[in-house]
């Protein structure tokens, strides 16, 4: 099963929080653990809870809480200790979190900056080359019978929800939540034309069918009549129009431009659209309504086994982000929020502030890099990441590098 995207789903952990994997908290709030030594420990919380890992290096010390409501948390010092997902602690410092990121092509034991402070910035696309997201207009049959060979390829995909039509009922949609892919609106009734009640009626229908707030919508038809509906609504609206994304550039999130696959598209095309993004580091979106030999009557369907070959090409790369639009999309413009933002001095420290876009899902990451210093939120050093970064939480709309 794939990790969830950030998608906010009625009995399931917000994945922004960060899910643990496996572990428990302890009981009752009292201290599950304390000590110390040479040779480090990881504690996890229960799935909902906050992730968590310690790291203890010679001489080092962990301690860690737990609760019953399956949250555990910890702090660590020393070096050369293992995090959650596998990297060692560097450096000391610091709680080392579960972002929902994936982890980037490289090095997996990259030095903690030791230079003069300074130097903040975000990585682009998370420190892959560039970025690819699928998405699937219409709940088409033809979706829905080849299912299984498109969650077999273990990449989370979008999926926009017609909801007024009677494939939205499919039980194939809340595996698809299950499996980790996004369900987004594409309105109620599928009309170039809406005052904002169709738009809002399909957001109702994904809230009360699947117990989750769609994040980003796809305009049906490409009508400009979304653009302004979306910007109170949504964190992205996909349109029609092709064009490549990149980092902190003008691209129009309530607008944001997708590549639509000609009919019977063969594996080389769709190879070549994904190699300019690569090449140029940007990112590119897909929209694909279904597959050919159905009678669904999809729009400019394409072979499966095309798109199947194509997938793969792409996951041979390694150092492409394959992911839903909600969670690149919230690394994108979260980008451009911490970029666009400002800077304080208070003696040593900077303070580097920015404010989130409306509608933006809880819980989110980006990663930065700086020169050397001590990276802090909320007064807590953040962790080094041996691949190369530090994984900074958006929500606290702050962070503050010392010396």
């Amino acid at each position: 099963m794939l990790l969830l995207g950030a998608l906010h789903c009625t009995g399931c952990g917000d994945d922004g929080g960060g899910g643990g994997d496996g572990g428990a908290g302890g009981s009752g709030g009292q201290p599950a653990t304390s000590g110390s030594g040479t040779t480090g420990s990881v504690t996890t919380g229960d799935p909902g809870g906050t992730t968590s890992a310690s790291t203890g290096g010679t001489g080092g010390a962990s301690t860690s809480t737990g609760t019953d409501t399956g949250t555990s948390t910890s702090t660590s010092t020393g070096t050369g200790g293992d995090d959650a997902t596998g990297g060692g602690g560097s450096g000391g410092g610091g709680t080392p979190v579960d972002s929902g990121l994936p982890t980037p092509p490289g090095a997996d034991n990259v030095a903690k900056p030791s230079g003069a402070a300074g130097g903040f910035k975000v990585i682009d696309w998370a420190g892959f080359a560039g970025a690819v997201t699928y998405t699937f207009d219409d709940v088409n049959q033809t979706q829905i019978q080849n299912y299984d060979a498109l969650n077999a390829l273990g990449v989370p995909f979008t999926f926009y929800v017609w909801t007024n039509k009677a494939e939205a009922n499919n039980p194939v949609w809340k595996k698809a939540l299950m499996d980790g892919h996004e369900l987004g609106n594409h309105t109620s009734r599928h009309d170039s034309n809406d005052n904002g009640s169709d738009t809002d009626a399909a957001t109702k229908f994904i809230k009360d069918t699947f117990g989750i707030t769609p994040y980003t919508m796809a305009a049906p038809n490409g009508s400009d009549a979304y653009t302004s509906i979306s910007q109170s609504r949504f964190l992205i609206n996909r349109g029609v129009s092709n064009a490549l994304i990149s980092p902190n550039d003008s691209s129009n999130p309530f607008k944001l431009p997708t590549y639509i696959p000609p009919t019977n598209a063969s594996t080389a095309a769709m190879d070549a659209e994904v190699t300019s993004a690569r090449t140029g580091k940007k990112w590119r979106t897909f929209c694909i309504h279904g597959f050919t030999g159905g009678s669904d009557g999809a729009y400019q369907p394409i072979p499966l086994n095309a798109f199947l070959e194509h997938v793969k090409h792409v996951k041979d790369f390694g150092d492409v982000w394959i992911d839903s639009m909600v969670a690149i999309g919230s690394y994108w413009r979260g980008q451009k929020a911490v970029t666009g933002g400002t800077n304080t001095q208070s003696g040593s420290d900077t303070t580097y502030t920015w404010q989130l876009p409306e509608n933006f899902p809880p819980g989110k990451y980006v990663r930065v890099t700086v020169t050397g210093g001590t990276l802090k939120q909320g007064g807590v050093p953040l962790a080094w990441n041996p691949h190369g970064y530090y994984e900074m939480a958006l929500d606290p709309e702050s962070v503050t590098l010392s010396p």
